[in-house]
Formats: structure tokens, sequence, C-alpha cells
């Protein structure tokens, strides 16, 4: 270990340091639990300034990360949902009687998970890294010990994670068995030398590894926890694991399809991974139109929006990556956006949440109601808005690498979705009050979360070119 080392790890540090400072004080000094939601948020932010400050080395500590453009970009938004969903939190535990500091010590925690598996270049540091996020995920999602629902989401999640970290496992031990390290560097030299055709250790270690990131994405068919989950989970930890683990995780799958580019994936893997993202598209779509419950909505559209960024994966080159990438950010933004108001918008976290009892919302609370429009629109492609870019953006890099076919799918799975996000738009200015109005909040935090991510939709829809360069210098450092 070296100062290099350190300064390079430094943001991180500073995430671990405060999460245990607000777990120290939840014991000693409980009087400060009001406050714990903008500590939180001034250490994502103080951590995202280090980030953006501080040097960029490439691989330290003896090459198990890699601090580098990708990682900087995925560390921004990471730390951007971390401060979005710290804010919006503290109005929903006030209101749900959790106000504890444990909360917030685990989602910083988790968020330094998201970060040390987005720059892993280890196999090691990839299964630590994921094991961090799932762990404190895990309690997280199960937050509300008396509530039935809560618990059921805490413990499917589990189980889930536990077979998703064992697939991943086996095949990281495979994939050492055929190569001799753990190195992604190392690998790519090692089948750069051997021919795959006759490593069928090799291929059975990418499989694995395959489907323990499908489970992170909830992709199909490793899809089926999504929704009881995202049903069951506290609003914030939600919005929190809608978007994190996915992009660290497809960042992930990233690194690793380029350690084996271009043997392993053309033939033999784009077949594969591009009937993973139709049938994610295909399954997410459907399904989500026959929800009534608009977290269930929101979870089976993620299994669709998942799909769609894997294409730039699919399409492996630098429009690709760089697509799959703005697509990462452009959904952190969106789902954020439609997870605050959702948690304003809730008078009991046991009881569903009913599109029905959006109804003429639009009129009554009219600013976040705008909000959860604008996330709709965007999340349903529709310019200019940064999902319609984002759409954009990955179906150009299926065109450009020949594979207009998936774009046209992507395309018809969008326009399908519009059923499904409009009809939430609907019912907020179209269907009347219900005979009881519902007794919904609008705190400050969520009005000040959904504002800004309803802005940043709207500007990044406007000028891409704010975070398309910077998603194309990351592509370009993943591609050398």
């Amino acid at each position: 270990m070296n100062p290099s080392d350190l300064t390079a790890i430094l943001p991180e540090l500073v995430l671990v340091l405060a999460g245990a400072i607000v777990v120290l004080a939840d014991a000693f000094a409980p009087g400060l639990r009001p406050r714990f939601g903008v500590f939180a948020g001034l250490s994502a932010a103080g951590a995202l300034a280090l980030r953006w400050t501080g040097p960029l080395p490439g691989a330290v500590w003896s090459g198990a990360l890699a601090v580098d453009p990708l990682a900087r970009f995925v560390d921004t938004y990471v730390l951007a949902a971390l401060l979005l969903v710290a804010v919006m939190a503290d109005p929903y535990l006030k209101r749900t009687k959790a106000r504890y500091g444990e909360f917030y010590g685990l989602l910083l925690w988790s968020a330094v998970g998201a970060m040390t598996l987005a720059k892993a270049d280890s196999l090691v540091v990839v299964f630590v890294g994921l094991e961090l996020l799932s762990i404190t995920l895990y309690v997280l999602n199960a937050f509300h010990r008396d509530s039935a629902i809560s618990l059921e989401a805490g413990w499917k999640y589990l189980v889930v994670g536990a077979f998703a970290s064992a697939l991943l496992l086996f095949g990281i031990a495979l994939l050492y068995g055929a190569t001799g390290t753990f190195s992604l560097r190392a690998v790519a030299q090692v089948v750069g030398s051997r021919p795959l055709a006759g490593n069928p250790l090799l291929l059975a270690g990418l499989a694995l590894l395959l489907a323990g990131f499908a489970f992170k994405l909830a992709l199909v068919p490793f899809h089926a926890w999504a929704p009881d989950v995202y049903q069951g989970s506290p609003t914030p930890v939600t919005a929190f694991l809608s978007v994190v683990p996915k992009g660290v995780v497809l960042v992930a799958l990233a690194r690793a399809v380029a350690s084996v580019a271009p043997q392993a994936i053309t033939p033999r893997w784009v077949p594969l991974l591009a009937a993973v993202a139709i049938a994610s598209q295909v399954l997410g779509n459907l399904v989500a139109i026959s929800q009534r419950d608009i977290k269930r909505m929101l979870a089976y559209s993620g299994i669709a929006h998942m799909g769609y960024a894997l294409v730039g994966v699919v399409a492996f080159g630098l429009d690709g990556i760089a697509g799959a990438l703005v697509y990462l950010a452009a959904y952190t933004f969106m789902n954020i956006a439609a997870f605050a108001v959702v948690s304003a918008f809730s008078e009991n976290e046991d009881e569903p949440h009913l599109i029905n009892d959006l109804a003429g919302q639009g009129w009554q609370r009219p600013f976040l109601s705008f909000a959860l429009s604008i996330s709709m629109f965007s999340l349903a492609g529709i310019p200019p808005t940064v999902g319609f870019v984002a759409k954009f953006l990955v179906f150009r890099a299926a065109v450009n690498e020949g594979m207009a076919w998936l774009a046209i799918v992507g395309v018809m799975n969008s326009l399908v979705s519009v059923f499904f996000y409009v009809r939430v738009v609907y019912y907020l200015y179209m269907k009347p009050l219900p005979r009881r109005a519902p007794d919904y909040s609008e705190p400050w935090p969520v009005r000040i979360v959904a504002g800004v991510c309803a802005l940043a939709i709207v500007i990044l829809g406007m000028f891409p070119a704010l975070v398309l360069g910077a998603g194309e210098l990351a592509a370009r450092t993943l591609l050398r």
C-alpha cells in the first residue's frame, strides 16, 4: 500500500467514516436524528467533490481497482443517487416512525460497495464489492421490522441474492481454474492466446458469471424477485435499489465483456445477450400493462429498461458502451423522481400504492404531479427528455453494428410502454378526485428531489452533450 492507493479511494473512505459516525450518533446522541439525512447528503456531496478534484491514477491496489474516467462517471451517478435518496428519505422515515441512524449508515456503506464494484479489476474484488452492496440492501429492504410486507421483501431479496452470489462465485472459481488468475486484464491476455472452443471451463465460467450478474440486473429469466421486493421495501430504499445496483452491475458486466472481447463475444455471445435483452423488454413491458400498483409497474418497467441498456453492451464498441452509460445516468434521474413522488403520495406503506389513488392529484398537488409526469414521459422515451436521448443512443449503436433488427425490436417495445406510462399521467389529470381524497403530504425535501430530477431530465434531454462527452470518455477507457 502506498499514498496513491489511499488517495484513490478517499471518497469511499469518507462514506465509510460518515456511516460509522451516523450509527454511533444514533446510539449516543439520538436527539440528532432529524439531521442525519442532511449529514448523509453532505457526505455524499463531499465524496463527489473529492472524486472530481482527485487524481485518476488508473490501476491501484496492485491492480485490484481501476480508478479511471469510467470509475469517475459511475461514482458520479452513484453519489448523486445517494444524495437524492438521503434527502428524500428523512420525511418518509419521520412519517413511518423509523428515523434511525442505521438506515443512513447502511445506505452509505451500500454506496461504498457499489463504487467498489464499479471499479473492480479483479474478480475477487467484484465479489467483495457485490456482497457489501447486497448485504446492506438485505437489511434495508426489511428495515420496517414490524411490517410483514417489508420483512417478506428483505427475505426474498436475501434468498435470491444468495443464489446470485453462489452462481457468481462458482463462475469466478471456474474462470480462475481456466486462466490461473483473478485479474480481468490477465484474463484478457489468456483468452487472447487460447482458442475458446477448446476451453469449456472458461465458457462455463463466463456463463455462470453472466447468470450471477443477470440476477442483480433483474433480467429475464432471473427477474421474478423484482416486483415483490420493489413493492415491499421502504420507498426510498426501492428508489436506491432500482438504479444503483443495476448500474454498477451493468458496468461490471461491461468490464468482464471487455476482458474477453472480441474472442468470446462474437459470434457465441451476441445472440445470447441479444435474446436476454429482447426477452427482458417484451416481458417487462407486457406485464407492466396489467399492474395496478405503481411500484410493481415500475419494477416491471425496470426489467424492460435493463433490456434496453443491455443493447449497448450487445453492440459492443464506443457508441454502445457510451450509450449504455448515458442510459444508466438518465435512468437514475427518471426513477428517483418517480419514487420520490410515490413516497409522498402514500398514506400507509403496508397498503398497495395503487395508480387509481393518483386520480385528480394533478390539480391538488401540481408540483409533484408535474415532476411525476416528466418522469413518466422520460421513461417512455418521449422527446425532449433524456430518456429519449438514452434510447436513441443505444438503438443507434445497434444499427451501426449491423443489428438494426435489435433496434427495431427496442423501438416497438418502447411504443408498447407508452401506454402504461401515459396511463399514470391520465389518472393524475383526467380522473376526478375520489369521494375521500387521500391525505398526502408534500414535504419540502421530496419537492426538492423531484424538482431537481425533473429539471435534470429536461436539461440533459435538450443538451445531451453535457453527459454524452463524459460517457464517451469513460467508454474509451474501457475499450483500450
